[in-house]
C-alpha cells in the first residue's frame, strides 16, 4: 500500500514538474544560440567515428611546432580538427607538446607541390608544401575520403593518402603582397583573367591576408578556386561603385536574347516554342502584367511578371520547374546556357569593413556573385566589422542570380546590423540587409551553413532574402531566417534551426518543413506585405516551435482582403502536420485571424483569401494543457475542418 502511495505521489510530481524542466531546457537552448556560431543539432554526419588501429580519433592530439595564430602549421591543425569534427562529431585539439597518439604536422617540403598523409606506428604524419599549402591537402583528404565513407572509418598502419597539387596559379604570381595593407585587388583580377584564359585553378596563400580596396573592379572566376585558410579584408568605407561585386563566378557563355523566338505560354505549357543551344535556364518577363504589388511601409506598384524555368535543347520545360503564370505576351526572354562541368570555389576567411554610409536604400553589392550554374561554394567564412551608427544596406555577401544547381555548403555568414530609414509610405522602416541572396535561381541548396552572431538577436536583420526562385533548400542550417520575398516554387527546410525571423514564405507548390526548430514569433509567417499567399501544400514533420512572443498562433497570415497584390491569395490548400511540439501552455491556433474585420459570412471581401481545403494533424503536443484549433476567425475558416490523428490511433 505504501509503495502505491509513493508511486502516485511521484506521478503527480512528474506531471507538474515536467513543464518546468522543459521550460529550463528552452533557456539553455537560447543561451547556446546566443553565443553565435552554432551548428544545427539536427546535422547529419557521414561517419559514426574514425579510428586509428582501433583507437578512437578523439584520443589523439594534433602536434605542431607552434600554436601561434595564422601560421601554416596552426591553420593546418585547425583545418584538421574542423574536418574530423564535421565528418564524425569527434573533437581533437592541437598542442606543441609530444603526445603518445598524434597527428604530426612537423615538416614542410618546399621543393614539391604534393601532400601526403601516412599512418606509421599508430601515428599519422602529415606533410605539404609551403606554396600549395597543408590545409588544402587536409581538405582534399576529408572531401575525397572521409566524407565519402559511412559507418566507422579505420586508418591502419601502412595507409597513405597522396595528393598532387598542380596546374594552378597564385595571386602572388601576379604581384599580390598578402600583408593585409597593400591593395591586392588588381593582382587578384589579373590572376583570374590568366587562369580563365589558360584553364588553371587559382590557389590563395594559406597564411596571406589580402586587402581589397574600393576600386571599381571585379575578379571573374571561371575556374576552380581554392582560398583555403587565406584571409580577405574587403574595405567598403571608400568605394568607387557600391554595385561592383568583388568576385563574379561567371558562366562560360552569357545570356542569349530569345524574346523574338518564344511564343505566348500557358500554365500547362510543356515547351517554350523554340530550340536552344543546350540545357538552359530561361527567364521570362511580361512587363504588361504586374505581380507582387507590395502593401505596407515599403508599398510599391508591383514588379513585372517574371518566371524562371529549365529547358532542354529542344525547348522542353523541365517537370521540376513548371510555369507559375500564364504568359499572354512575353516582352523579354533570356536563355542562360548551363555549364555541364561542376566548378568549385572553397575556403577563405572574409571580413567586410562596413560602409558607414547614410542609412538609405542604397544597396551595396561587395561580395561574391554567382551567375554560373552547376557551382559549389564550400567553406566560406564571412564576418563584418566597423558597423557604426549609420549604414547603407547590403544585397548579400553571397548572391545567386540567373543560375541553376548551385550548392552553398559548410559556410558561415554574419547577420547585418539593422538600420532604419523612411519608407515609400512615408513612415520609418527597418531596411532589409542580407548576407545571403538569391534571385531567379533554380535548385539552390544551402547545406550545413550557420552564422557568427546570435540567430535570436533582433538587433540584426534576417540573414537571407530571395526572389523568383524554384526548389530552394535549407538542410542542416542554423540561421536567423528562411525568406522568400517575391515568391518561391517549392521550399524545403530540414534538419535546421531558424532564429528570430523564422520561416517567411510567399509562393506556390510544396513547402516541406522537417526536423526543424524555430525560435520566433510564429513558426511560419506568410508575408503580409505580399498577401500571405501560399498556393499549394504545407507539410510539417517532426518539428519544434519555441515562440518568442505572446501570440498563440503557429502560422502568421494577414490579409485585409481590400488590396490587389496582382494575384489571388491562397492560404495553404493542403496542410499535413506529423509530429509538432509547441513550447507554450494553453490552446494554440494553427492560423491567426487573417482579417479581423472579416467576422461574418456577410462580409464583402473585394479580394477574398482562399481558405485551406484539407488539414490533417498527427502527434501534436505542447508544454502543458490546451489543444490545437484552426483559428479564432470562424468566418474565414467556417468550412475548414481539421482532422486530428493521435500517434497510435486512426483518424478521430
Amino acid at each position: 500500500m505504501f509503495s502505491r502511495i509513493i508511486a502516485f505521489i511521484m506521478c503527480v510530481v512528474s506531471v507538474f514538474t515536467t513543464p518546468f524542466s522543459q521550460f529550463f531546457s528552452e533557456i539553455a537552448l537560447k543561451r547556446e544560440f546566443s553565443k553565435g556560431y552554432c551548428e544545427s543539432p539536427y546535422i547529419v554526419r557521414p561517419l559514426d567515428g574514425i579510428t586509428v588501429n582501433g583507437v578512437s580519433v578523439d584520443e589523439y592530439s594534433v602536434v605542431i611546432p607552434d600554436c601561434e595564430n595564422n601560421t601554416l602549421y596552426s591553420n593546418a591543425a585547425q583545418t584538421l580538427c574542423d574536418k574530423i569534427y564535421k565528418a564524425c562529431g569527434k573533437k581533437i585539439s592541437a598542442t606543441e607538446n609530444a603526445a603518445p597518439k598524434a597527428f604530426i604536422i612537423n615538416e614542410v617540403l618546399n621543393d614539391t607541390d604534393s601532400f601526403s598523409l601516412k599512418v606509421e606506428n599508430g601515428n599519422i604524419y602529415i606533410t605539404g608544401s609551403s606554396k600549395s599549402g597543408i590545409s588544402r591537402g587536409i581538405t582534399a583528404f576529408a572531401d575525397e575520403v572521409l566524407l565519402c565513407s559511412k559507418g566507422n572509418y579505420e586508418l591502419k598502419d601502412g595507409y597513405e593518402f597522396n595528393k598532387a597539387l598542380s596546374d594552378y596559379v597564385t595571386y602572388e604570381d601576379f604581384g599580390a603582397v598578402g600583408d593585409g595593407k597593400a591593395d591586392d585587388l588588381e593582382a587578384i583580377v589579373k590572376t583570374h583573367e590568366y587562369a580563365n584564359s589558360n584553364g588553371l585553378s587559382v590557389f590563395a596563400n594559406e597564411i596571406a591576408t589580402y586587402y581589397i580596396g574600393g576600386a571599381n573592379k571585379t575578379a571573374y572566376v571561371m575556374t576552380d578556386t581554392d582560398w583555403s585558410t587565406a584571409c580577405f579584408i574587403i574595405d567598403d568605407t571608400k568605394v568607387e561603385n557600391r554595385s561592383s561585386w568583388v568576385f563574379n563566378i561567371a558562366p562560360s557563355q552569357g545570356g542569349i536574347n530569345i524574346t523574338d523566338k518564344v511564343t505566348p505560354l500557358k500554365l500547362d505549357a510543356k515547351n517554350i516554342g523554340t530550340s536552344l543551344d543546350g540545357k538552359s535556364l530561361v527567364v521570362l518577363t511580361d512587363s504588361n502584367v504586374k505581380r507582387y504589388i507590395r502593401k505596407g511601409a515599403n508599398q510599391n506598384s508591383g514588379s513585372n511578371q517574371t518566371d524562371v524555368i529549365l529547358a532542354d535543347e529542344n525547348g522542353n520545360i523541365a517537370s521540376e520547374t513548371p510555369l507559375i503564370w500564364n504568359f499572354d505576351s512575353i516582352t523579354a526572354a533570356t536563355a542562360y546556357p548551363i555549364d555541364s562541368e561542376t566548378l568549385t570555389v572553397k575556403g577563405g576567411k572574409f571580413t567586410t569593413l562596413a560602409n558607414n554610409d547614410a542609412s538609405e536604400y542604397n544597396y551595396y553589392a561587395r561580395g561574391i556573385q554567382v551567375r554560373r550554374s552547376n557551382t559549389v561554394i564550400d567553406g566560406i567564412y564571412h564576418d563584418i566589422e566597423n558597423e557604426g551608427k549609420t549604414g547603407a544596406p547590403y544585397s548579400a555577401f553571397v548572391s545567386l542570380s540567373c543560375c541553376a544547381d548551385v550548392t552553398v555548403k559548410n559556410c558561415t555568414f554574419t547577420g547585418h546590423k539593422k538600420y532604419s530609414t523612411t519608407g515609400s509610405a512615408g513612415t520609418s522602416v527597418a531596411m532589409g540587409t542580407y548576407d545571403i541572396g538569391a534571385a531567379t535561381a533554380v535548385n539552390a541548396k544551402f547545406i550545413n551553413c550557420n552564422q557568427t552572431n546570435d540567430i535570436t538577436d533582433n538587433d540584426y536583420w534576417g540573414i537571407a532574402g530571395t526572389n523568383y526562385c524554384k526548389n530552394l533548400v535549407y538542410d542542416g542550417c542554423a540561421l536567423s531566417r528562411f525568406d522568400a520575398h517575391q515568391g518561391v516554387l517549392n521550399a524545403t527546410v530540414k534538419n535546421s534551426v531558424l532564429g528570430h525571423h523564422g520561416i517567411k514564405l510567399i509562393g506556390n507548390g510544396t513547402a516541406l518543413i522537417e526536423n526543424t526548430t524555430v525560435l520566433s514569433d510564429s513558426f511560419i509567417a506568410l508575408r503580409s506585405d505580399y498577401g500571405s499567399t501560399w498556393n499549394g501544400e504545407l507539410i510539417i514533420r517532426n518539428c519544434k516551435f519555441y515562440p518568442t512572443g505572446i501570440a498563440n498562433h503557429i502560422i502568421d497570415a494577414e490579409n485585409s482582403e481590400d488590396h490587389d497584390f496582382g494575384y489571388t491569395c491562397y492560404l495553404p490548400q493542403r496542410i499535413e502536420i506529423d509530429g509538432f511540439y509547441v513550447h507554450r501552455m494553453g490552446n494554440n491556433y494553427l492560423f491567426t485571424k487573417v482579417n479581423s474585420k472579416h467576422n461574418s459570412d456577410s462580409y464583402n471581401a473585394e479580394y477574398p483569401v482562399v481558405p485551406p481545403q484539407e488539414i490533417t494533424v498527427k502527434d501534436f503536443s505542447n508544454l502543458l494543457f490546451g489543444k490545437l484549433l484552426v483559428s479564432q476567425n470562424k468566418a474565414i475558416f467556417s468550412d475548414v475542418k481539421m482532422t486530428l490523428i493521435s500517434a497510435d490511433s486512426e483518424p478521430a
